[in-house]
């Protein structure tokens, strides 16, 4: 027998545990597992506790409202398979008691270890419930040093700062400069015992630079400042910490039920909840910072025709990723499916190969990212300048002494979370507008131009409008007949991309467990404009 994956699931094929006894990726094994509540649907023979689907088996068996499933090759004996899982099923009744999600998840490390006992490299060991229950109850005397060791770490660390803390209040008490000898000289700023040595935040960042070796700093706009005071100062928001690949997890899973004979539409992919509600508001990231920060940004320009038409357009794009945790600098990041009209170029410190084949960043040789600076690990550019349409394009219709200017969305996909802050600003050339009216939005004259403000533009909310401006005098505009009122500049930002760069999941590099992190991801219009 040979057992690829042990695992409990629920009815609509979430995953509670599991646990896989060969090399076989994490996406692999969600795809496999999420397929089962459809093959076993799908299985003519209910007779049986086990389907066959393409190379490998299910054996399975119902714990209450949830299924204990062995995913094992097909050549593998069904009789062995049963007894495995049968013992596996009493072990985890055993360890749980009351079979559910929530106990399930509170005893998993119990759970693990009873299964490390019954499969080995993917066979079964010759073992029973008593020598296992034996086994897991046995103490090991290396482990108990170990946590001695680290108790008497803990207070000796407790004493040295106790000890510290004492010291600089003696020094305060004296009117001493308690920083004195920490760096240089005490130079400080004010005088007396107000006095702070400079040498110290000096000595800080160049540690901080050193430590970015090769890498070195990149800039996330509005990130470095107040990191800290977000982190613990204010509720700790979700955003997308835990959302799993689902992308890739439901390619998985319907090649497993292509390869059962089974219909591959039915599966459905589910997005994270947040994201739908996303357009409503600007793309500026204002919520509690994670101790992982990603920061996924795109600048859109493009030179439009008058007469509607988009032109050529160009899009950049990079990925930073700010470490505020140092106890998280060692990460993978998945990333979601990307379009295919871009080129992507990734660090020379991250492992290209990995990223070429799965999608996932992460450091060579298992490197740490740098903590407490945001660094560029991930850039993109679009190949052909009509690859991409432009989220707006504008159609003018130039008088002497008028122009009537007409937005219309070009591309629903980049404008589906809307489009927010659009402004679109007319030059005036010395001229004086007499009049300035806009169907949407509000219009206004500032500094020899007219600018027309959109607060938000959406498939449902501002799809189209247009906006008038008459001069006070027509003859002024006579000279430069059409091109008073050209170029048009236009600025917008939005949450969507158009590479649809986004990270999907953090995990720890050692031992694959989600982290919790926070994104922001947005484009911005730079160079776009009506010529």
């Amino acid at each position: 027998m040979t057992v690829i994956v042990a695992g409990i699931v629920n009815k609509q094929g979430g995953i509670v545990l599991s646990r896989h006894f060969n090399d076989i990726t994490r996406v692999r094994v969600e795809g496999l597992l999420s397929a089962f509540p459809r093959l076993m649907e799908a299985s003519t023979n209910k007779q049986v506790t086990y389907v066959d689907a393409g190379a490998v088996r299910y054996v399975y068996q119902p714990l209450d409202d949830l299924f204990l499933v062995l995913i094992t090759t097909r050549s593998s004996n069904i009789v062995e398979d049963l007894d495995t899982l049968h013992l596996m099923g009493r072990l985890i009744t055993e360890h749980v008691g009351t079979v559910s999600e929530v106990f399930l998840q509170e005893k998993a490390f119990k759970v693990f270890f009873a299964l490390d006992e019954v499969i080995v490299g993917g066979r079964r060991e010759n073992t029973t419930t008593e020598q296992i229950q034996t086994y897991l109850e046995m103490q090991s005397h290396e482990e108990m040093m170990v946590r001695e060791e680290k108790r008497l770490q803990m207070e000796r660390a407790k004493k040295d700062a106790s000890r510290k803390a004492h010291e600089l209040r003696d020094k305060r008490q004296r009117g001493l400069n308690p920083y004195t000898g920490i760096g240089s000289d005490s130079v400080g700023y004010g005088s007396g015992g107000a006095a702070v040595s400079v040498s110290r935040p000096a000595a800080e960042a160049s540690s901080r630079i050193d430590t970015m070796d090769e890498l070195g700093p990149t800039r996330i706009a509005g990130m470095a400042s107040g990191s800290a005071d977000s982190l613990s100062g204010r509720k700790v928001g979700r955003g997308g910490g835990l959302a799993l690949g689902v992308a890739r997890k439901a390619d998985i899973t319907s090649r497993v039920l292509q390869e059962a004979g089974l219909p591959v539409g039915a599966v459905a992919t589910k997005l994270p909840v947040g994201d739908a509600g996303a357009a409503a508001k600007a793309p500026e990231f204002d919520g509690p910072i994670e101790g992982i920060h990603v920061v996924v940004e795109e600048k859109i320009s493009a030179t439009l025709d008058r007469d509607g038409g988009s032109g050529p357009v160009d899009v950049r794009g990079e990925l930073s990723v700010l470490v505020n945790d140092p106890h998280l600098a060692n990460v993978k990041l998945m990333l979601s499916p990307t379009s295919d009209e871009f080129s992507f170029r990734a660090h020379a410190k991250v492992h290209k190969e990995i990223f070429a084949e799965d999608r996932v960043l992460a450091m060579r040789e298992n490197k740490p990212f740098p903590v407490h600076q945001p660094v560029t690990i991930l850039r993109w550019r679009l190949n052909n300048s009509s690859g991409v349409q432009p989220p707006l394009t504008f159609s003018c219709w130039p008088n002497a002494g008028s122009i009537t200017v007409e937005y219309e969305i070009s591309n629903a996909d980049l404008v589906e979370q809307g489009l927010c802050d659009v402004r679109v600003t007319l030059p005036l050339r010395g001229a004086i507008a007499a009049t300035v009216e806009s169907t949407t939005g509000s219009c206004s004259t500032q500094e020899d131009c007219v600018v027309w403000q959109i607060p938000q533009v959406s498939n449902h909310v501002n799809a189209s409008g247009n906006c008038e401006v008459v001069l006070a005098d027509p003859d002024c505009a006579a000279s430069g007949a059409d091109e008073v009122f050209f170029p048009v500049d236009v600025t917008f930002k939005t949450r969507a991309t158009a590479a649809h760069v986004r990270v999907l999941e953090v995990v720890q590099t050692e031992n694959g467990v989600p982290v919790k992190f926070t994104q922001e991801t947005q484009l911005t219009a730079e160079g776009y404009n009506v010529q």
